[in-house]
């Protein structure tokens, strides 16, 4: 086997507050002598987080067994996703203008032959994108800013299905914002606003295409939170239980959020 150094391109100071976070979490469950040390469990979540290793890779780098690695990423997934921003939260930052943006992305997953039913024999493969993977909903500002993640739902299941499973398109109703969103949340009602729909065998007038262009502008930032959350390597195929991704994905929005806070500091 050959070893190799390499940096982790996140700052210090996110891998302090991170090691702070998982040292509190292991005296409040209390438990026997551990293989490593908050520090050592803290960069090991982030270099799966950021490089997307396999568990028996993170443990061969860190001197543990498979079962040991897994365990530890897991326990500061769950020290992380308790922190995710809530659906009341992401209303408030909607601010002034009562303005925030809605949509969803696909994150590709392996194919699990566990969540098929008889009448969905294959609910996690998405016709759109041709792949397997779990829907994610999310708001964001108008500036991209990212402000709520949903539940992650079956790839099969629709935007508009899993943003109203989510509960994003009552809530944002009953908050009075305004919420762009693309064709795929056609009839959601209430505060949400799609673009104009093309009538059956005719064409959009003049106004209408005018509309629809200027509503692509406003939805645009959207896609550079998803990016941005995507930045992070272990969403580019997610290899872990269907079961387990919501709560990855809130442990790397908190990631994400907390780094963000520290850059503009």
């Amino acid at each position: 086997m050959v070893t190799y150094r390499a940096t982790l391109d996140v700052p210090a100071d996110l891998v302090s507050w991170l090691e702070n976070l998982i040292a509190t979490r292991r005296s409040e469950t209390g438990g026997s002598w551990r293989a490593l040390t908050s520090y050592d469990q803290a960069v090991m979540l982030l270099v799966w987080f950021a490089k997307g290793d396999t568990f028996a890779q993170l443990a061969a780098h860190f001197g543990v067994c498979t079962d040991t690695a897994w365990r530890y990423v897991n326990e500061g997934i769950d020290a992380l996703a308790v922190l995710a921003p809530t659906l009341d939260g992401a209303v408030e930052a909607a601010g002034p203008e009562r303005r925030l943006l809605l949509d969803g992305t696909l994150i590709p997953t392996w194919r699990c032959a566990a969540l098929a039913t008889e009448t969905n024999p294959d609910p996690l493969y998405n016709a759109k994108h041709r792949d397997h993977g779990m829907n994610l909903q999310a708001l964001t500002t108008t500036t991209g800013e990212l402000v709520f993640l949903g539940q992650a739902r079956p790839g099969s299941t629709a935007d508009i299905t899993a943003a109203r499973a989510c509960g994003i398109i009552e809530a944002v109703t009953e908050a009075d914002v305004e919420t762009t969103a693309d064709s795929g949340y056609q009839g959601a009602g209430g505060t949400v606003r799609t673009p104009a729909k093309r009538p059956q065998g005719k064409g959009l007038n003049g106004w209408e295409k005018r509309a629809n262009t200027a509503m692509a502008r406003l939805r645009a930032p959207v896609e550079r939170a998803f990016a941005a959350l995507k930045r992070w390597r272990v969403l580019e195929r997610v290899r872990i239980s269907p079961n387990r991704i919501t709560s990855l994905l809130y442990a790397i929005f908190v990631t994400h959020l907390k780094r963000s806070s520290l850059a503009r500091a």
